[in-house]
């Protein structure tokens, strides 16, 4: 199966699975459309993950599609110094054959040489005759080279319509996933809104039984309830407080940390929203330590180290080659991470076991 049949049927299931509201009534009213939404939840958590593997595959393709271009560009550098050199060295070759020709007119052959010996005169024509020998070698070479460039240029050519291809198929992929989870939502919002209104029906019901209570009790003091706390919105997540092993690594956890709660968009790396990799690039970019758009990329960027060993602004991948996905650690056991359109840049926590490798950049 090729890559864009294995991208389109990954978007199907997720289409598909988004068109089938989950759950079947096995309890009240409120805990079926509870079920249902704890369903449509998971689903849309699954779904975000998929589009973030999915991005990360279109940034793949054009980081590699950026490398063949450059490629491309190099070998046609070359040819061009090729080609200059050759019409360099045949413009000489072509002076010499006219000073040839018009010492032929000469009444002997010495008249057009200044020469002090016949000596000399053997050492000049020998050295004539390697100079131009060497000139003939250097415009093999230079013909060889014009060759293999070119050779090299179809390959590249050829590497840059696949990563092409490879881009366009991941796009499409990603619109479709997209659709999902724009469905997944809307259903969400409609199970949310049926399980409002159950929950508002219920409470209604309960209102009047205690009312109906009351009046049963009228000199009955009623005894006092205490109201719950309410949540206070936008309270500051709980970072854990452990200090980063140097000022580099200090600065990109601290940008990180800066950035929980906002959203996640493709091909994003801020000032609003990121992508996985967009938000480790630009939390190191901030210790002056350049790392690509592209997780994969940035695996090759980073030195390889332990699971034991990691410390405040190491990276943690995951899938192969760290392809897929891609957060930075900030210690505690918790990373900081633009996981999914669902949950946008949260603090959550570091997924050891399922990560494919841990990398430190700029050591």
């Amino acid at each position: 199966m090729n890559l864009r049949s294995k991208i389109l049927g990954l978007a199907l299931v997720v289409g598909t699975a988004a068109a089938t509201l989950p759950g079947a009534a096995h309890g009240t009213p409120i805990e079926d459309k509870q079920r249902q939404a704890r369903a449509l939840e998971a689903q849309i958590a699954s779904t975000g993950e998929r589009i973030n593997a999915l991005n990360e595959r279109v940034n793949g393709a054009r980081y590699r599609l950026a490398q063949a271009q450059a490629g491309i560009a190099e070998a046609e550098r070359r040819t061009r110094e090729a080609e200059a050199e050759m019409a360099r060295i045949q413009k000489l070759l072509a002076g010499r054959a006219a000073r040839i020709y018009i010492s032929a007119g000469s009444q002997t052959p010495l008249d057009a040489i200044d020469v002090g010996s016949v000596n000399e005169l053997g050492t000049r024509s020998k050295y004539a005759s390697a100079a131009a020998a060497a000139d003939d070698a250097l415009l093999e070479r230079l013909q060889r080279a014009k060759e293999d460039l070119a050779v090299q240029r179809a390959q590249l050519e050829q590497q840059r319509a696949a990563a092409a291809a490879e881009q366009a198929a991941a796009d499409q992929a990603r619109r479709q996933a997209q659709a999902a989870l724009a469905q997944q939502r809307r259903l969400l919002s409609q199970v949310q809104g049926e399980l409002a209104a159950l929950v508002r029906a219920e409470q209604e019901r309960r209102a009047r039984e205690d009312a109906e209570r009351a009046r049963r009790i009228i000199d009955a003091p009623r005894p006092p309830g205490a109201a719950p706390s309410p949540r206070r919105p936008g309270a500051p997540p709980n970072f854990p407080n452990v200090p980063a092993p140097n000022p580099r690594a200090a600065a990109a956890v601290a940008y990180a940390k800066a950035q929980v709660g906002k959203c996640y968009r493709f091909g994003a790396s801020g000032p609003d929203c990121f992508d996985c990799s967009g938000l480790t690039k630009m939390a190191w970019a901030q210790a002056g330590v350049y790392l690509s758009h592209f997780s994969g990329a940035q695996w090759r960027e980073v030195v390889h180290i332990g699971a034991g060993d990691l410390q405040p602004g190491d990276l943690i991948f995951y899938g192969p080659g760290g392809s897929r996905h891609v957060e930075i650690y900030i210690g505690g056991g918790m990373v900081v991470s633009a996981s999914n359109p669902a949950s946008g840049v949260k603090l959550t926590g570091a997924r050891i076991g399922q990560a494919s490798g841990f990398g430190r950049p700029g050591a």
